[in-house]
């Protein structure tokens, strides 16, 4: 996992943070999330912060994808990010295509800097 340049000066420190789940309500990309909550004073959350937050508050989940922007891996040839989504019972913590539009009814994890 590689922090997205959006993400080089964050606090590492072990400790709460003040996390804003966004819903866009249209069709964004990435960057462009990331750029309009960037002026609002938030970064996008890590996949470990994800997690954490996956952990706190599992019902989220279940109700809609979760996307965490802040960190990707390479999958084949493909940036991918974190999503926090459900099928049936199980909660799943998979990944997805940075580079694509996400839909309205996507949300997205932030962290405030």
């Amino acid at each position: 996992w590689q922090n997205h340049s959006s993400c080089a000066e964050m606090d590492q420190t072990p400790g709460w943070r003040i996390m804003l789940l966004k819903h866009f309500g249209r069709n964004t990309t990435s960057e462009e999330s990331i750029a309009e909550m960037d002026k609002l004073g938030y970064r996008p959350a890590t996949h470990l912060e994800a997690y954490a937050f996956a952990e706190a508050n599992p019902d989220l989940q279940r109700q809609f994808w979760i996307v965490a922007l802040g960190s990707s891996t390479l999958d084949a040839d493909c940036q991918c990010v974190a999503v926090l989504y459900s099928d049936s019972d199980r909660r799943i913590l998979g990944s997805s295509w940075f580079g694509r539009e996400w839909g309205s009814d996507r949300r997205f994890l932030f962290v405030r800097k």
